[in-house]
């Protein structure tokens, strides 16, 4: 019984061993370099990152997950409602004119170092300063993670009552990268999970499966099998053609956009389609060179899926008459380091792309509030 109670203290005191060092070497999603060569003299830059953790959600019925109220960190906050950012109220007061962005970490601010240097953030900015005789609020509605399916349910579900002016989509990403493993465009990123966790709510259980849960839930379990078997260890993400077309992708993400339209009205909806590394013009950094080898090292035809997925979004947001800014020169034409990933990056590409999108949208809030924003 000694021995036993031995072999249990000893194995629990490894497991915890591990964990720390794991948190330690890796304290976020994005912690190594280049990521943290963005932050120049910023104390703990990974924390820009790892501050926002799976704690930081919660459940939502038909959404899967949403950002849970009233959080607070060096780098962002959000409100009783939810949204990053400063307190509002439901009620829009009179007078005012209230742009909603939905989106997922790009938009929300995923790299920004806070809540008014997001492009939400600064595009409030940048139209007050431009307008200052009008009431002008943008809230940040963006959710991470989400693709445009359910941003169409939570804005139903938890922005439609805010009665916005504007809505502005800045995304299309997601869509993408979700689609690269999904077999049915729409789907949730990390789809096949979460169907896997509801499967397993119900699936009648066993010593043999609560055996099997605990093996895969082991940091020091993981650990050892990686570092002596690593051969059998599956590069995660690795695909080598997607199951859903570029085509496909495009449809869906506009047939939703044209949804929240649809929702929204008479509100106009507007589209700006997020920058990426496999879709900006400009020259890239030798380290967001590196960032793109890796996608193209994970992913075969990263690049050109990505690039021809846009292309086509682009065409069908056109045919279908919805607005389109064009965001992706927004970024420049020197080859300086703005990506933190392949599709998030800093306070300075946040700052070039709200102004693109405040120029834009100026017309919408000038005298002839009425104009139409004008074509890429």
């Amino acid at each position: 019984m000694v021995l036993i109670f031995a072999i249990l203290f000893a194995g629990s005191i490894a497991e915890l061993a591990v964990r720390i060092y794991r948190t330690q070497t890796a304290s976020g999603v994005l912690t190594d370099r280049p990521v943290l060569d963005l932050y120049p003299g910023i104390d703990r830059p990974e924390e820009i990152f790892s501050l926002f953790v799976p704690d930081s959600l919660e459940w939502s019925p038909y959404e899967h997950w949403i950002t849970r109220a009233n959080l607070y960190s060096r780098f962002y906050r959000t409100n009783a409602l939810g949204f990053r950012g400063a307190e509002t109220s439901v009620e829009k007061p009179a007078g005012r004119y209230r742009i909603v962005v939905l989106g997922g970490s790009a938009a929300w601010g995923y790299g920004c170092t806070g809540d008014d240097r997001t492009v939400p953030g600064r595009l409030q900015t940048l139209l007050r300063e431009r307008f200052p005789e009008r009431d002008i609020e943008v809230i940040n509605a963006a959710q991470v993670g989400f693709v445009s399916g359910q941003q169409v349910m939570y804005f139903h579900r938890f922005v439609r009552r805010l009665a916005p002016d504007l809505i502005l989509f800045f995304d299309g990403y997601n869509d993408i990268s979700a689609d690269f493993h999904n077999p049915v465009s729409g789907w949730p990123q990390n789809a096949a999970v979460l169907g896997a966790r509801y499967q397993a709510s119900w699936r009648q259980r066993s010593a043999a499966g609560d055996l099997e849960a605990i093996t895969r839930r082991s940091s020091l379990i993981d650990f050892l099998w990686t570092r002596f078997f690593p051969e059998t260890a599956a590069t995660p993400g690795v695909t080598h053609e997607a199951p859903v077309s570029a085509a496909d992708t495009a449809r869906s993400y506009v047939a939703n956009v044209r949804a929240v339209e649809s929702l929204a009205a008479p509100a106009a909806v507007v589209v700006a389609l997020q920058p990426t590394l496999a879709t900006i013009p400009k020259p890239l950094a030798p380290q967001e060179a590196q960032i793109l080898a890796r996608q193209e090292q994970r992913i075969a035809g990263f690049s050109r899926r990505v690039e021809d997925a846009y292309a086509r979004m682009k065409s069908e947001i056109d045919a279908a008459g919805i607005p389109r800014i064009e965001s992706n020169a927004a970024l420049g034409a020197e080859p300086e380091l703005l990506f933190a990933d392949e599709c998030h990056f800093g306070d300075i590409g946040a700052d070039r792309v709200a102004k693109v999108i405040a120029e834009q949208l100026g017309g919408l809030l000038g005298p002839k509030a009425a104009a139409v924003i004008p074509r890429p």
